[in-house]
């Protein structure tokens, strides 16, 4: 703060004074005393009175600069009190409490809300674990079945249906941990073609159900990558594909490429392209927010929202730049960019 600021606050005590001085000189004057001393008088009243200003304003400077340079720097109010020493003045001290304990306040509130976000976390983890049980009791089942062919087309049907809902289940569990990504996964230099395959493997079912094809073209390349969870991703985009598959002649491609070879920016990118029925250009730079479905959403009413928001929001933690291409008709593209510098990432 300012002099000028300070002493415009201290307006209101400056007028008090300046009356009683006033009040002084005319008491003087009636009693008779001559003008010097009239006006020694009222000198020494103004030079005390402004040094009193100024002594009271070198007391508080130091705790009002303090908080506003809090003020500007600080991007959490909690941590106010860390930044400002005690002042040495009774307002002061009494402000510098309310201050301690507001912060504590906040602070532990801060402390209680990430322990429920824990315990919240924690749980679904474990809800996620117990589902999955009777799941893979029902897999079993279905594949130690005999029956007519009638009852083994309602029985794939069914094994279909179980594995949407352990997908979901999975998707679930994938959301609960993206808040601590490097709590459960391992970068490694992994097989670009193994991580495709695997991810076409795991959803081989469902591909075929659709008629989807899955292509691949040059994927002979290693990324540093966590497997687990680049099939998952990839898995998010083969569910998409097939939701949005074309009646005839759909498929899915998966080709990769070396760009900016012996460079600081090379990296190798990993295109995943189908020819569904694609996203708008209004809908297309909000494809990755949490909960957009957009046009195509309103008319597959299966949409979430969730898939490729957790797409973008796992690539973000492991360090992959992702992006979306699309034309509304003729399929929707996304690209994966693996850095291939290896000290990006750890081991």
């Amino acid at each position: 703060m300012s002099f000028g600021k300070f002493f415009k606050d201290a307006l209101l005590p400056v007028a008090v004074w300046t009356c009683g001085v006033l009040l002084s000189c005319f008491v003087l004057t009636v009693a008779g005393a001559s003008t010097s001393i009239v006006v020694v008088a009222v000198g020494v009243s103004f030079i005390f009175g402004m040094l009193g200003i100024v002594v009271e304003y070198a007391r508080r400077r130091r705790f009002l600069r303090q908080l506003e340079r809090a003020a500007e720097e600080l991007e959490s109010p909690a941590w106010v009190q860390e930044m400002v020493q005690c002042p040495t003045y009774a307002e002061g001290e009494l402000e510098y409490e309310v201050l301690r304990r507001v912060g504590k306040a906040a602070c532990d509130e801060v402390a209680e809300g990430r322990r429920q976000t824990d315990d919240y976390r924690d749980y679904i983890e474990s809800w996620v674990h117990e589902a999955k049980l009777p799941l893979a009791a029902a897999h079993l089942i279905l594949e130690n079945l005999d029956g007519s062919e009638d009852d083994l087309s309602r029985v794939d049907d069914l094994g279909r249906e179980l594995a949407r809902v352990e997908r979901y289940i999975d998707q679930a569990l994938y959301y609960a941990r993206s808040e601590v990504v490097e709590r459960d996964y391992l970068i490694r230099r992994w097989s670009l073609k193994a991580l495709v395959t695997g991810a076409i493997k795991a959803n081989t079912r469902e591909l075929i159900a659709a008629h989807v094809a899955p292509v691949c073209e040059n994927l002979d390349f290693e990324v540093f990558t966590d497997e687990k969870w680049l099939e998952f991703i990839l898995g998010q985009l083969i569910q998409n594909s097939i939701k949005y598959a074309c009646e005839d002649g759909a498929k899915i491609v998966f080709s990769g490429a070396l760009l900016d070879e012996g460079l600081a920016s090379e990296r190798i990118e990993l295109t995943v392209a189908d020819n569904g029925c694609g996203v708008s250009a209004a809908d297309l730079p909000r494809v990755f927010e949490k909960g957009f479905t957009g046009d195509n959403g309103r008319t597959t009413k299966r949409a979430t929202g969730i898939g490729l928001y957790l797409v973008a929001r796992l690539c973000s933690k492991m360090g992959i730049d992702v992006t979306a291409a699309s034309d509304s008709g003729e399929g929707f593209v996304v690209t994966f960019a693996f850095s291939t510098n290896k000290f990006q990432y750890f081991e």
